[in-house]
């Protein structure tokens, strides 16, 4: 169970690896929201335009896409790992708000940042990205122009015929138990209507998504609860599902 809390509070922010022969594509709706990891419910940290050119890094899954991150994109780092010359710190990472809550969003180079602006608390700091980071987003909005239509997949790992530790987990699963606020999804992932939210400073995060064929997850909307059940991860996304087994107020113990 302390594994699986640390699972949920963790974040994983990676969309796939740097392809050899980036693709172009232009941006379809009138605004197209750039996210910090390839999940609807990660945080949006920019926006792209109807008619803009972007170039596609990699594509894990189809669904989407791995771009540079561009220059206006919300990027923060902690002011204390940032030395008096304006240098990231051994082991600094970029985050997509202020705060450890949110998502990471790549390493931090060890070379002199340019600051945009500050937390009101002083603690964060907002940057131009460094070269070599990333972005999300959905490639139903994007008209490839390349000509052979083909996205640029991740390099896929040889198989041994052993699963990898990875694998097995997000394969398997085993008992899980998490508190949060119930939330709706918009768009359904695979047999989960609902997420499970924490909220920090006003802002809600996703911490799992729920699965609840034995319980009307409508009637604990908005409510802070405690769930268990039995958790596994979904391929393609960055957040484990719970099947709720058992749901009850997070005051009730």
């Amino acid at each position: 169970m302390k594994r699986l809390f640390f699972l949920l509070l963790g974040t994983a922010a990676a969309c796939g690896g740097v392809h050899a022969s980036p693709v172009t594509a232009t941006v379809i709706p009138d605004i197209l929201n750039i996210r910090s990891a390839p999940d609807r419910a990660s945080r949006i940290i920019g926006t792209l335009r109807a008619g803009e050119s972007v170039r596609i890094l990699s594509s894990p899954d189809g669904e989407w896409c791995r771009i540079a991150m561009p220059e206006d994109a919300s990027v923060w780092i902690a002011a204390s790992m940032v030395n008096a010359d304006g240098v990231p710190a051994a082991g600094a990472v970029f985050r997509s708000g202020p705060g450890a809550a949110y998502e990471e969003i790549g390493q931090a180079a060890p070379e002199k940042i340019i600051i945009r602006g500050k937390a009101k608390n002083g603690r964060w700091l907002r940057v131009r990205p460094q070269k070599g980071l990333s972005a999300c987003v959905s490639t139903a909005y994007l008209k490839i122009e390349n000509g052979t239509g083909n996205l640029p997949r991740s390099r896929q790992k040889k198989t041994t015929g052993k699963e990898s530790a990875e694998e097995r987990i997000r394969e398997s699963a085993a008992p899980a138990a998490a508190e949060g606020i119930v939330k709706p999804l918009n768009v359904p992932a695979g047999s989960a209507t609902h997420m499970l939210a924490l909220r920090v400073n006003s802002e809600d995060f996703i911490a799992a998504y729920l699965a609840a064929p034995g319980h009307n997850l409508k009637l604990w909307e908005n409510r802070r609860v405690r769930v268990s059940g039995t958790g596994q991860w979904l391929r393609g996304r960055n957040r484990p599902l719970i099947t709720v087994e058992r749901i009850i107020p997070a005051w009730q113990r």
